[in-house]
């Protein structure tokens, strides 16, 4: 019989051990805090090893050309050749080295012009800030990059996809330094008037923010790794498109250093803005404009060839040449189109 000193067991056992659920929670508990523990050691870890290599590999490779203060930061400019006309090449969305992205066709062109690739704020060489990358500033940026580093004008204003609204802008700023236009598969800011209708049309950022935090945070090295085969993510790059294996690799560096900048991430933000206000632009009727336009599959679409025509309508001296090549057409055509460039601006004086 127990007595009244002798306590329940039951009692007892709920006294000397915590109840299941609680172990459990424990459990649980313990094992988040070291997951968590150990993936921010993998997420520092990484950004310190991004660090490192890119203050190496950038103390490896200087700047080919001339870094311009144009007053928010240095801008890279690099010219080749020489001739009558200079020949001004800017970049699409993220293509993070412009330089090397256009040697095909700089080389091309260089054979009789003065060839100028100019690196906007956070490409290639040039610095990355938090300038606000819209239509003016850029046209801006690039007339000032021009001037400071002592390349006369007036100049022929050769862009590729996003690029074309930087030249719209440059060409209705700076007219008497704009000596001819030439799209390269530019981005027609009115082609949704003629582009067949969907059922969301509207415009969005091409590139979405959560990829622009993880390459801050070092991650487009391991995404290089896991992807492997194009040096910039998207452009399709390839040897046999006439790029070196040392321009490759140079590309595959810049875009872990610069791939999505801050800079690219807010041109990126601004394309519905940048669209729309470049829609109310239109060329001096004076300003010769070439547009080159992928016809990858035989003739371009209907709809796309009056988007094309509507573009160029204000300019007098225009001419519109499909090409058979993808979006990235001055990787696989530059020869083809170089030769063409050439042809126009000696038809038009220029």
């Amino acid at each position: 019989m127990l007595n009244s000193t002798t306590p329940h067991p039951h009692h007892s056992d709920a006294v000397r051990s915590p109840r299941p659920h609680r172990k459990l929670w424990r459990r649980v508990l313990h094992r988040a805090g070291w997951t968590a523990a150990i993936l921010l050691a993998i997420v520092l870890g990484v950004k310190v090893a991004d660090l490192a290599m890119t203050a190496q590999e950038r103390s490896a490779i200087p700047a080919p050309g001339v870094l311009v203060d144009v007053g928010d930061g240095m801008m890279h400019v690099a010219s080749s050749g020489s001739g009558a006309q200079t020949i001004v090449l800017i970049p699409g969305l993220g293509t993070s080295s412009p330089y090397y992205d256009f040697q095909p066709l700089v080389d091309s062109l260089a054979k009789s012009a003065r060839v100028v690739v100019v690196e906007p704020f956070g490409y290639g060489w040039s610095d990355s800030n938090d300038r606000p990358m819209t239509l003016s500033n850029v046209a801006l940026d690039i007339h000032d990059a021009l001037i400071g580093a002592g390349v006369p004008g007036p100049y022929v204003i050769a862009a590729h996809s996003i690029g074309g609204l930087y030249a719209q802008q440059f060409a209705t700023d700076f007219p008497a330094d704009t000596a001819a236009v030439i799209g390269l598969d530019p981005t027609l800011p009115r082609a949704q008037d003629f582009a067949p209708k969907t059922s969301d049309s509207t415009i969005e950022a091409p590139i979405p923010a959560y990829l622009g935090w993880a390459t801050a945070m070092g991650w487009a090295r391991p995404i290089q790794l896991a992807l492997g085969q194009d040096p910039q993510l998207t452009s399709g790059a390839a040897s046999a498109d006439g790029y070196s294996r040392s321009n490759l690799a140079a590309q595959q560096m810049f875009t872990n250093w610069t791939g999505l900048s801050r800079n690219v991430m807010d041109q990126s933000a601004r394309v519905p803005e940048s669209v729309l206000d470049a829609a109310e632009l239109e060329f001096p009727a004076d300003t010769p404009v070439l547009l080159f336009i992928t016809a990858e599959h035989g003739e371009p679409p209907a709809w796309l060839q009056r988007a094309a025509a509507d573009y160029v309508a204000a300019s007098t001296l225009t001419r519109i040449v499909p090409v058979n090549a993808g979006h990235y057409l001055h990787h696989t055509k530059s020869t083809e189109i170089a030769a063409e460039i050439q042809s126009f601006l000696a038809a038009h004086g220029r």
